[in-house]
Parts: C-alpha cells; sequence; structure tokens
C-alpha cells in the first residue's frame, strides 16, 4: 500500500501511473493500451469463477471483520452450487440461501433471540441482493427479491441498540430519496457524521457492510447511508428517479437532512463515495460546500471512457462504434442493460447510452474542490481507472491524499471489498486526523 499526500511538500511518489507516454493522452489511456482490470481476477478474489460472478461473490461476504452479514461459509457453500456464467442458476442458489437464512431470522425472533435474529436478517439481507443483481427489470423476482432485502434489513435494524433509523429524504417535486441513519451509542450531542453513498449497483442496505456504517459507529461516527436518483433502492420505489451527472442536487437535500439533525457535528461531516459514488462525491463537494471532508474509492473523473471499456469486446479499437461490439452474453452485459435503464437510456441504442455517459464529467472541477480529499485505488482496477484518477488528483489544490491498495495487502479488488477491514482503517484513520487538524477534537 503506497502512500501519497500532499500534507507535506516532501511527499514522493515512487511508482505513479503513467499520464503521458504510449498509450496516454492528456492523462487518458486507451482500451488497448490499458484494460480496465476493475471487476477481473486477481490475487485477492475468490477464484471460484472466471466471470463477473467471482466478485460478485467477493461482494457477497464482506462482513465477516464485524461478526456480523455475509458468513463466508454460507457464501461458498451457495457458489458450489452455481453453474459459472449461468444466470439462473445463480438466482436459483442465492435465492434458496437467503430464503433458509431469512427463516432462521424469524425462528430466532420468536424464540427471543434478538441478537441471533439480527445477524440471520442481515446475512439473508446480503444474500437477496447478490441473487437478484443480473435479473432484468421486466422480471418479477427481481422487484420481489429487492423487497425481500430491504424487509429482512429493516427487521435487522430494529434490533441494534439503537436503533437504525429508515429515512425519506425530501426531495425535488414531492419525491423522496431512501436512507438510514446510524447514531453512535458512545455518548450524547453533536457528533462526527460520514454520508456514505454508493455506485452504480449499490443499494443503502448493503453500505452497512463494506460500505462503512457498522465501522463508523463503532469508532465513535454517526453514519448516514443514503441514495440518489437512478441507484438501485431509489429506482426500485420510484421508477421517475433516473441518474443525473448534477449530483450535487441530490446531495444538498441529503445534507439538509442531516444538518436538520440535533446529533450531527456540522463541522464534521464527510461524503464517501464508492464506484461510480466516485464520480457522484467530488461533484457533489465543488458545490456544496457544508460538506468538510471527501472520499473517493474509487475516484471515476469520466464515466464514458471507463464503461466503453467495461461493456465492449476485448481490442475494440476506441472511436468505433460500439452497437455492434457489445457482448451481451456476459454477465456484466446483461446488469448493464438494467442500468442503462436507470440512466434514462434503456430504450436507445448502445451509443446513445455512452452519450449520455460524457455528460458525467469532472473536468474542470479540480479547483472548485476546497475540502480536505481522500482517493482510495486499488491495484486490480486496472491502468486505465489508475491513471485517470491520478491525472485528476494531481490537478486538485485541496488538502488530499491517495492511497493505493496492492494485491499484497489483500484489498486490491474495486472498492477494496475483499478487505473491508483495510478499506475502513483507511478511511478513518484519515478522517479522524483531518476533523483533528480542524481544531475539532476526536471525542
Amino acid at each position: 500500500m503506497i502512500p501519497r499526500s500532499n500534507a507535506d511538500q516532501g511527499h514522493v511518489n515512487p511508482n505513479p501511473p503513467p499520464t503521458s507516454g504510449p498509450g496516454t493522452s492528456n492523462g487518458d489511456v486507451s482500451r488497448k493500451a490499458a484494460p480496465l482490470v476493475m471487476f477481473g481476477n486477481s490475487p485477492g478474489m475468490p477464484g471460484i469463477f472466471q466471470s463477473n460472478f467471482d466478485y460478485q461473490l467477493a461482494r457477497a461476504m464482506p462482513a465477516g471483520a464485524y461478526g456480523e452479514g455475509g458468513a463466508v461459509g454460507e457464501a461458498l457453500s451457495t457458489a458450489r452450487r452455481i453453474v459459472d456464467g449461468d444466470l439462473e442458476s445463480w438466482v436459483v442458489a442465492w435465492t434458496e440461501t437467503a430464503e433458509r437464512v431469512e427463516k432462521i431470522g424469524h425462528t430466532c425472533l420468536s424464540g427471543g433471540h434478538a441478537i441471533s435474529a439480527r445477524d440471520a436478517f442481515l446475512r439473508a439481507a446480503i444474500y437477496w441482493k447478490t441473487g437478484f443483481f443480473y435479473l432484468e427489470t421486466k422480471d418479477p423476482r427481481q422487484l420481489a427479491m429487492y423487497n425481500r432485502h430491504r424487509s429482512c434489513f429493516l427487521q435487522a435494524a430494529k434490533l441494534f441498540d439503537p436503533p437504525i433509523e429508515p429515512v425519506s429524504i425530501p426531495y425535488e417535486n414531492g419525491k423522496t430519496l431512501p436512507g438510514y441513519f446510524m447514531r453512535t451509542a458512545a455518548g450524547s450531542g453533536r457528533r462526527p457524521t460520514v454520508m456514505i453513498l454508493g455506485g452504480g449497483d449499490t443499494t443503502c442496505e448493503e453500505l452497512y457492510y463494506w460500505g462503512g456504517g457498522a465501522a463508523a459507529v463503532r469508532r465513535g461516527y454517526n453514519a448516514f447511508l443514503w441514495e440518489g436518483p437512478g441507484q438501485v433502492g431509489a429506482y426500485a420505489l420510484d421508477p421517475t428517479l433516473i441518474y443525473r451527472p448534477d449530483w450535487e442536487v441530490p446531495t444538498r437535500y441529503a445534507v439538509d437532512y442531516v444538518l436538520s439533525r440535533d446529533d450531527v457535528d456540522p463541522k464534521r461531516l464527510a461524503l464517501s463515495g464508492h464506484s461510480m459514488g466516485g464520480y457522484f462525491a467530488p461533484r457533489a463537494v465543488a458545490y456544496e460546500k457544508r460538506i468538510t471532508a471527501v472520499i473517493a474509492n474509487s475516484l471515476l473523473p469520466e464515466l464514458k471512457p471507463m464503461f466503453e471499456a467495461l461493456f465492449a469486446k476485448p481490442n475494440t479499437p476506441a472511436g468505433e462504434k460500439l452497437n455492434g461490439q457489445v457482448d451481451l452474453r456476459k454477465p456484466l452485459t446483461v446488469f448493464g442493460g438494467v442500468f442503462r435503464e436507470r440512466c434514462g437510456v434503456g430504450g436507445k441504442s448502445v451509443e446513445a447510452f455512452f452519450e449520455d455517459m460524457g455528460r458525467y464529467s469532472l473536468a474542470g472541477l479540480e479547483g472548485q474542490i476546497t475540502c480536505p480529499m481522500l482517493v482510495i485505488t486499488g491495484e486490480g482496477e486496472g491502468l486505465l481507472v489508475a491513471a485517470a484518477e491520478h491525472a485528476f488528483y494531481e490537478k486538485l489544490t485541496c488538502p488530499k491524499m491517495e492511497r493505493m491498495v496492492s494485491a499484497l495487502d489483500g484489498g486490491e479488488i474495486h472498492c477494496t471489498l475483499n478487505n473491508p477491514s483495510l478499506k475502513h482503517q483507511i478511511e478513518f484513520d484519515w478522517l479522524d486526523d483531518v476533523f483533528e487538524k480542524n481544531g475539532a477534537s476526536r471525542a
């Protein structure tokens, strides 16, 4: 793990990603020269599947560090019943596991075993989410499984002390956005608070596990888990809510809610964005100045080249029309069809989707980000992500820290999902130091 910071004038990056030279142009790396690894195989992956199934399996067991959430044995047992690349076998296997573990939760609850019930509901919530990941919107199981995912988490939320509070954030035109507020039990009064945001395939419920909700509360922080328009839960609850590039708008409504509470310290308010949230969070703080620290894991300054590389067939020349170059048989590309719907371009061409992604750009906003910023990138993300992230990072003028997590650290995959303990140590140690340096006590 290589830390890089501008906290002092003596910082050195011994192995910077290339931002010029062959295969690059003004810091951008072509798909041929720098493939997008991101969800591919690497030493820290389970290694059970060759497809994107392997990444989703790793994602299904992120909470072992907390003794709650996904259990490695349950996840691996489920994986052994799945045929690689067979979407139906994926759905069936995870449904069987989710139903079984949810039943354990109800049995424990009826027997008065509240902690056991809570843990089972948390595990079942992960398994329902994992199961519906690849389902198309037209498949009735998708919404039904999302509802089971949310229901299990809501049942677990009641069993915490203090309980996790479900929140409906007032939004535009009478709409609302979903969220949860997790209040630390340590002490009273106004506490440091981290607003945790996922990406293109995340629900706010799963942010409890790998997103940092549980980790925040353990460290004396409040955690606000939330979704904006287009994200999985927000769209499931209201399909008129689609993605928008001006993420400062939904963020303003979320900050309004958080700062309306009497248990939040307005001087210690952080925003943490993951995956596509690595675009949303920097975009938001370029305009929303009530946020006093920001974390991007992974930072995505331009979404269009990332999605072109993610969905195109290997060795597709950059700039070539991609309608005939997208492999619709790949599990990840099946998910891409659902994602396009949540972007509002579901019935349009693949090219129209990529053009829509062109609206999501942080170019020119580097100087508008003024709060301290932490950028985390995994070695397994690939050169395209690393080079784009580092080129943007170099242009930032705010207090900043950059962390590259290596395969040796065992946290190199997308969003550091294979080592949440390390991820949270990096994030919250940095936040502790930032807030203390700004004159706020950690207590």
